[in-house]
């Protein structure tokens, strides 16, 4: 199964994203973007990748130890960015402000789980929001274009959220999107 931890949005915050990807949708075509539904937003700490059954029970016993000192925190979501850059756009993203607990996060997870033979990334951690990627079929000039257009906007602080929770997600890939399943939730301690 394919696999990811994760953090989530509370629904006003949901409200606000949806609000900003309607308008971003305006100024782009469908055709050479693939937006990210609104009940599909996340924040992604880990993607673990394909996993079998049996490990997927031993991330599930990892999370709560791994997780025990971490404390719930906040963060804000804010600016607008493209990987790798806005010449040669392939993924469109929202900010996030306040993320050190979510890379100290990130690296107990790497930690642990490279106990269970999951591979550690060796990328440093970039927390963001995708909203849209660029799709395969897209040709450099019309991305360049995506790019140049949506850089001329930036996105204001949105608010802030508490991040009380961790999440593992088994994901599965289908034609019309992926469909996400929580298998674990981590409450994290409350200050």
């Amino acid at each position: 199964m394919r696999t990811f931890i994760a953090v989530d949005f509370p629904p006003f915050m949901l409200e606000r994203i949806a609000e900003i990807t309607g308008f971003f949708k305006t100024l782009t075509s469908e055709k050479d973007l693939k937006w990210v539904e609104t009940k599909n937003l996340h924040l992604t700490i880990k993607f673990l990748g394909e996993i079998d059954e049996q490990k997927a029970v031993q991330v599930k016993r990892t999370l709560p130890d791994a997780l025990k000192d971490q404390h719930s925190f906040e963060i804000e979501i804010s600016g607008l960015g493209m990987y790798p850059n806005r010449n040669k756009p392939r993924v469109i993203w929202l900010g996030i402000t306040g993320a050190d607990p979510l890379a100290d996060i990130y690296d107990v997870m790497n930690s642990k789980l490279a106990k269970l033979e999951i591979q550690p990334e060796h990328r440093p951690f970039s927390p963001h929001l995708t909203i849209a990627r660029i799709r395969k079929n897209t040709d450099y000039t019309t991305a360049q274009q995506i790019g140049k257009v949506l850089s001329k906007y930036q996105v204001d602080p949105l608010g802030t959220v508490t991040i009380a929770q961790v999440h593992f997600y088994q994901s599965v890939l289908t034609p019309s999107g992926p469909i996400y399943t929580r298998l674990h939730s981590i409450d994290l301690n409350q200050v």
